[in-house]
């Protein structure tokens, strides 16, 4: 049976509907899930994905939340040829190389996780039920710095692919924001 897809309408991208502001760069704070958890995969219309809730996850399972570098979080996409969808790139900074950011690496490198960076009033969410963040070979750096006032850091960079649209939006939840489904307030 063949599968059926429409496309989206073209609209106008005017600068007279644009009235906004344009930073640049991501909040300091992702969120980060292993899809493992999740109680079933998340579906989204278009390319907006339903705001997560407690009962999306399994007993005891939720968000983990970072803490990162401040002007470091970015969230990039780029085409792979018509038809072949987007690859979308994920970079964010880790304060901190000891053991317990190594152990964060170990597991960022071989989970199957899905990423929420907050965006000004949105946020953006990279995931995908059928295929994986990867960090590519040199993709999770971990620097102690040399001298007394280098910053010590694990710098991570992450791409998905293929999607279907480059960037993805999920509504943050109503009560108490994204810190209200960290798993560790649920232990």
């Amino acid at each position: 049976m063949a599968v059926t897809a429409t496309c989206p309408e073209i609209k106008d991208v005017l600068a007279a509907n644009e009235c906004l502001e344009n930073f640049g760069g991501l909040g300091v704070n992702v969120y980060v899930f292993n899809k493992a958890d999740l109680k079933a995969p998340l579906k989204a219309e278009k390319n907006i994905y339903p705001a997560l809730t407690s009962e999306s996850f399994n007993t005891g399972k939720g968000l983990y939340k970072f803490e990162c570098k401040e002007s470091s979080q970015g969230h990039s996409f780029e085409s792979l040829g018509r038809r072949g969808g987007y690859k979308q790139t994920i970079d964010y900074v880790l304060e901190s190389v000891n053991a317990e950011s190594a152990e964060v690496a170990r597991a960022l490198n071989n989970l199957d996780l899905g990423y929420i960076f907050q965006d000004g009033e949105k946020s953006i969410i990279v995931y995908d039920s059928q295929h994986k963040v990867e960090y590519a070979s040199g993709g999770i750096k971990g620097d102690t710095g040399k001298k007394p006032d280098d910053e010590r850091s694990v710098v991570c960079s992450g791409t998905l692919q293929p999607t279907a649209y480059g960037r993805y939006e999920i509504a943050e939840p109503e009560t108490g924001g994204w810190d209200s489904l960290l798993a560790t307030k649920k232990e």
